[in-house]
């Protein structure tokens, strides 16, 4: 009885984590670039029961102790293309990052919607890198992009945005505000990346998918709920019983 409410338990604290993911998801359909997490699932070992006499023993079934979370995984597939005319925006392809300077050290993201802010260029803020760090530039120049990475300023090649894929090692880890971290990999600069300019990839979360997702994992939650409940009755009336004998 005390494993029937120790098996609702985690079912539910899963469930709880599951909901969280998703509505991180929903939260980002609308950012650029963004890659959908999804919440992965493990069960605890299952136990086959016997039951010894004097003479004998026999199975009397097996036993799970639940599920838990047992990682968060981001799904790398690509967003849909929005085009937009502007010439600092750009879409990556698959498997590659743009390198950013954070307070935190480098970082990486799909963002593509680079900016021109305080003296440099920007994207969502992060000062973008280039063949020589954090890319300068200056007022009343026009900027562009070319689909190798080069950057012009009035057509002039000032720098080259440093574009990475990751190798030797787990995939990125997510670390926030759609930002990237090495995780046991290495980060590779790729040479000449082909980036599309004058577009940028759109969030792969699906709202109505991710809403369908959002009501099983409350239907589970409150399945899970409803069995610690009774496995929960059925021990008070156990312990009241034994109380009256």
């Amino acid at each position: 009885m005390i494993r029937g409410i120790l098996s609702a338990a985690t079912a539910m604290r899963a469930q709880v984590l599951n909901q969280e993911v998703i509505a991180n998801n929903l939260a980002n359909a609308d950012t650029v670039a963004y890659q959908k997490d999804k919440a992965v699932f493990q069960s605890f070992n299952d136990v086959l029961m016997y039951r010894f006499d004097r003479f004998s023993q026999r199975s009397i079934g097996g036993y799970t102790g639940g599920a838990v979370v047992h990682d968060i995984a981001t799904l790398s597939s690509v967003g849909a293309i929005e085009t937009t005319y502007n010439p600092l925006d750009i879409a990556l392809p698959q498997g590659a990052y743009l390198g950013v300077e954070t307070p935190a050290g480098t970082r990486y993201t799909r963002m593509g919607n680079i900016r021109e802010g305080d003296g440099y260029l920007t994207v969502s803020g992060y000062r973008v890198l280039g063949s020589n760090g954090a890319i300068q530039v200056e007022a009343g120049k026009t900027y562009s992009i070319s689909d190798d990475g080069n950057v012009f300023a009035d057509g002039q090649t000032i720098d080259t945005l440093s574009v990475f894929s990751f190798s030797g090692g787990p995939t990125p880890a997510k670390e926030g505000d759609n930002l990237f971290r090495v995780a046991g990999g290495v980060a590779n600069l790729i040479d000449a990346p082909r980036l599309l300019v004058g577009v940028l990839e759109k969030s792969t979360v699906d709202p109505v998918s991710e809403m369908v997702s959002l009501i099983s994992s409350m239907r589970a939650y409150e399945a899970a709920q409803r069995a610690l409940r009774s496995h929960d009755e059925t021990l008070e009336q156990a312990v009241n019983r034994v109380g009256r004998v």
